[in-house]
């Protein structure tokens, strides 16, 4: 039924940019925004951190190869929390997510650390049920920093695994081999009293039925609270990207072999006791993944630190470096298709909350397509819930991407 499989929510994020233009906002739009009270309270944060050690093969994210101390980027970040710290908007918010990623967050020393988490909550309110997760590698997390986290409100952890295969490892410019990353992971759990997460890649060249099924296998031997599992993506300017301009036999993609690895991998984590969280992330109950709902639902994120993107209200921001930032005013149709795209994202979704994004000839639209995918095995309707089958998790974003492209045509002729 599908001509391309859309691997990430980030895929239908560019099918909603072909039908709508988000208006042009000022720094002083956003400005405006933090100068004025916070009714509904809600607020997450973003850090970014562009900076890693070592550069994975696969990787083309915003990030650079570190070549200082970072003592630079330390100050700068203490000193932009404390500036936002102090704005109304901010101040009359309870913090309920903050991610750190990269790059590589835990790049900095124990000390940067503790500065950074010190700062954060001498400066922002927390609710009671908040979620702080950095991301990270296992190179860069000691147990000394790990302790520094935990005491400065850090409860969740997301370790970048990629694979547990020795030979995955190498051919994705993992550090350590199997035995190490899983006594690693083990330890652990034992030391850090909040959630675990591994982030899993399968699908990379030449992978075979046991390779996929191993990492399965060991993520519920370590106990990990949630695994991100994702076919592999060869973007554009990383290793393996290079290596297939010079020999096209690098990396053969066959989506018949992508879906049987990607049934095996699930199937395999079901067994375990997993269950679904969204389209690409599987959880033992106990994470929940706070920052990516609120992402999916548009709350307000605050980005912080060169890179971070995020929004107030329906004013974007975008930080270019230190000193430039982009803003943008979010257009009433973007911000439907994106609540729509969002709400599809999850193990299941509700079509009454679908329906309050939707004209009543979009979502007229919108039903007929969800009744051809039922039909078509993709998911299931009861009780006016859509629920995914196997076959619709797997082409979940495309599912997701020709409904937005639907109503989106729609949208664009009225």
């Amino acid at each position: 039924m599908f001509k391309i499989r859309y691997k990430s929510h980030h895929d239908v994020g560019n099918i909603i940019s072909k039908f709508t233009q988000n208006l042009k906002a000022s720094k002083n739009d956003f400005l405006d925004l933090l100068n004025t009270e916070n009714k509904n309270k809600q607020l997450g944060i973003y850090f970014h951190t562009p900076y890693c050690d070592k550069i994975c093969s696969f990787c083309n994210m915003n990030r650079k190869q570190l070549d200082n101390d970072l003592e630079e980027y330390t100050e700068y970040l203490c000193e932009e929390i404390k500036k936002y710290g102090a704005y109304e908007f901010c101040k009359t918010s309870e913090i309920d997510v903050v991610f750190f990623g990269g790059g590589t967050p835990t790049i900095f020393k124990k000390e940067q650390l503790e500065r950074i988490l010190k700062t954060l909550n001498e400066n922002f309110k927390f609710s009671k049920d908040y979620e702080m997760t950095f991301e990270t590698t296992l190179h860069n997390l000691g147990f000394e920093k790990l302790k520094v986290m935990e005491e400065n409100g850090v409860n969740r952890i997301s370790v970048g695994i990629q694979t547990f295969s020795n030979r995955g490892r190498k051919l994705l410019n993992r550090t350590y081999d199997k035995d190490y990353v899983v006594e690693s992971l083990k330890e652990i759990k034992k030391r850090f009293s909040g959630l675990v997460c591994i982030d899993i890649i399968y699908n990379y060249a030449n992978q075979t039925d046991e390779e996929v099924l191993q990492d399965a296998d060991l993520l519920a031997e370590v106990e990990a609270d949630s695994v991100s599992f994702y076919s592999l993506m060869i973007h554009d300017g990383s290793d393996i990207s290079k290596e297939r301009e010079k020999d096209k036999s690098v990396y053969i993609y066959s989506l018949e072999r992508d879906e049987e690895l990607h049934n095996l991998f699930y199937n395999r984590c079901i067994e375990k006791g997993y269950k679904l969280l969204e389209l690409t992330k599987l959880t033992n109950g106990k994470d929940k993944y706070k920052y990516i709902r609120n992402n999916n639902t548009l709350k307000n994120l605050l980005p912080i630190g060169v890179g971070a993107g995020g929004h107030i209200q329906d004013i974007g921001a975008y930080n270019m470096n230190q000193q430039m930032s982009f803003y943008s005013k979010t257009s009433e149709i973007n911000y439907n298709l994106s609540m729509i795209s969002g709400l599809m994202q999850f193990d299941k979704f509700d079509l009454n909350e679908i329906k309050k994004y939707c004209s009543e000839e979009s979502y007229k639209i919108f039903y007929e397509k969800l009744k051809e995918f039922e039909k078509e095995g993709y998911i299931k309707i009861e009780d006016n819930f859509a629920f995914y089958e196997l076959k619709g998790i797997f082409w979940g974003n495309s599912l997701v991407a020709n409904i937005i492209e639907e109503i989106g045509r729609y949208l664009w002729k009225h």
